[in-house]
């Protein structure tokens, strides 16, 4: 059975966030804290949205009144997968159990070689 790459994105809420770098790193640092030990394999980032005018890479942070949602990317390797739909599903079962109530999507699927 064949091994996969899959991509989630999630959004995270931060308050009381100082900037929008604090939010980005307090967000990562949580959802690490959350992860580990379990998961510690799941490589985690702060994701990037498009600009709508200009088309340029923003990173994914909304910072209002001291609150920010940041959207984060976890990478995670699921191995001996019937398939990209089963090795989706059991990358959002582990994280999700580990990050309960935080929305997740799946972004992507590779089959590695």
């Amino acid at each position: 059975m064949p091994d996969y790459i899959v991509v989630l994105q999630g959004a995270w809420i931060v308050r009381n966030a100082k900037s929008v770098k604090d939010a980005m790193n307090i967000a990562v640092a949580e959802a690490g804290k959350r992860l580990n030990p379990d998961l510690d394999f799941v490589e985690v980032d702060v994701g990037t949205t498009e600009c709508p005018k200009c088309k340029q890479p923003l990173k994914s942070v909304f910072l209002v009144a001291n609150t920010a949602l940041v959207g984060l990317i976890f990478e995670m390797k699921v191995y001996n997968a019937q398939s990209k739909e089963h090795a989706a599903r059991i990358a959002k079962y582990e994280i999700g159990k580990r990050l309960q109530r935080i929305p997740l999507e799946v972004i992507e699927v590779v089959e590695l070689e």
